[in-house]
């Protein structure tokens, strides 16, 4: 897997650096190889002037009936052979023992002018311009020597090893400042919405702020989140007002509802069919008054602000939570023992959390055989409180959407009631920055029962925002 930078300023420095890099290589290249041809061309124009001064000094001791060629006083690397491959004259003495031309080239400058390289007297490289003299069939030969072309060649590629790299790391340190820059209207398009999304209640009217000098383009998509936020303001304010009005408008007429039957129940002789009916119903408008008061629960919980920061510890609160469930549930269910161990110190609204633990308890123990367990671990990062029961669980095809959609199961024994109680339980916990989690995502070692857990920030640790 190919690593990238994580970050859009990252990846628009990386890129920066490898075109400045690839960039810096090329200019590398084509400035050696330039220098290098201009270094050879002004040899071979010297060796051109100094050949044709040569030629032209041999061909006037000819004239005179000079017995040997005459090389000019002032060459430094020359040689006259014939074309038998005899040194007729050389310059300076040692080049009169042995030829530097090989039999091949002899001929070859016989005819016409050659350029090539090769070894001089010394040992040392030396470039040669050979060609006829036009005379007796002799062969001019001047050279010079290669050492001080060589050196001037590798201090110049020195210079571009160390040059290049720093000023590609110069330009990538600019890129990463000009990418920062350009990048700063988003930081603070980041930042606003940060804001929006940690204080949602109090800030829906709130929107994103670009600098006029930012570019067309975020000015645009500034305008565009706008007004995606403005219609998401839209649809928050209109769920939030249509669940507050529903919860109360259902409460005057399920008051009325209940006040009617059970005085009609005082009225049906107890074990006739009348009597239970009304039993039944009876029992059915207590689940709408729960119902109703759930849902005022939960509008009022996602129209809150964010949690207050005060300091609380978890274990306390949930203690008074199961205080408060098992005086409920002892009146309608058999007893069921519950019990708490661990404590952690958390920071955020301790009722608001006492509500969402007693949401929990409540339910676990509406569907526990013999017992609850609440237990409270924490670390550096995180305090965790897991509420587990004894009964039949979650069934699977819930446990596919409970955490997503709170779906309710086909039967109150598998559960089904809880939806909307961890809806309200989800919301809460959402508000304080943490999360919660049906089962284990791994696999739960328990044999049986139902399990949820409720991550919330360690006390250090900042509020996040709530996740939409």
């Amino acid at each position: 897997m190919r690593w990238r930078p994580r970050t859009l300023r990252g990846r628009l420095t990386l890129i920066f650096a490898l075109v400045t890099l690839a960039l810096s290589v090329l200019v590398g290249v084509l400035v050696d190889v330039q220098y290098r041809t201009a270094l050879t061309s002004a040899l071979d124009q010297g060796l051109e002037t100094r050949y044709l001064a040569a030629v032209q000094q041999i061909a006037a001791a000819a004239n005179a009936s000079t017995p040997k060629p005459a090389i000019p006083d002032a060459e430094a690397f020359a040689q006259v052979i014939d074309r038998d491959g005899v040194i007729l004259a050389g310059a300076p003495g040692a080049l009169r023992l042995r030829a530097v031309l090989a039999a091949r080239e002899l001929r070859q400058a016989a005819r016409r002018r050659i350029t090539l390289e090769s070894t001089g007297p010394r040992g040392e490289r030396v470039r040669l311009l050979a060609g006829p003299t036009h005379t007796r069939g002799e062969v001019a030969v001047v050279g010079t020597s290669l050492e001080e072309v060589t050196s001037a060649q590798h201090r110049l590629e020195l210079a571009l090893a160390i040059g290049l790299p720093l000023l590609a790391g110069l330009v990538t340190l600019v890129g990463w400042f000009v990418a920062g820059a350009a990048l700063s209207p988003v930081q603070e398009m980041i930042e606003d919405a940060d804001a929006i999304s940690a204080r949602a209640a109090g800030q829906l009217s709130r929107r994103l702020t670009v600098s006029e000098h930012a570019g067309e383009e975020l000015i645009d998509l500034a305008h565009t989140l706008n007004q995606l936020l403005e219609r998401l303001e839209g649809a928050l304010e209109h769920e939030r007002a249509f669940l507050d009005d529903a919860s109360h408008e259902l409460r005057t007429p399920i008051a009325i509802a209940r006040g009617e039957l059970e005085l009609a129940r005082l009225q049906a002789p107890d074990g006739s069919d009348t009597a239970t009916s009304l039993d039944s119903a009876l029992e059915e408008i207590d689940r709408l008054d729960h119902l109703a008061s759930s849902l005022l629960v939960l509008a009022r919980t996602r129209a809150a602000g964010p949690p207050p920061r005060a300091r609380f510890a978890l274990g306390d609160v949930a203690r008074s939570a199961v205080q408060a469930a098992t005086a409920v549930s002892a009146r309608t269910t058999p007893a069921v023992s519950v019990t708490v161990t661990g404590d952690a110190p958390v920071r955020g609204d301790a009722a608001a959390i006492e509500r969402a633990v007693r949401n929990l308890v409540e339910n676990a123990l509406r569907y526990a055989d013999h017992e609850v367990a609440v237990v409270i671990e924490s670390d550096d990062a995180e305090a965790v409180l897991e509420v587990h029961d004894d009964g039949p669980g979650f069934p699977p095809e819930w446990m596919q959407h409970g955490v997503s959609r709170f779906s309710a199961g086909d039967s109150p024994a598998s559960h089904g009631g809880a939806s909307l109680g961890l809806a309200i339980v989800d919301a809460i916990v959402q508000a304080h920055g943490g999360r919660l989690e049906i089962g284990d995502p791994e696999g739960d070692t328990r044999a049986a029962g139902a399990c949820v857990r409720v991550h919330l920030p360690a006390e250090d640790a900042e509020l996040l925002p709530a996740r939409s």
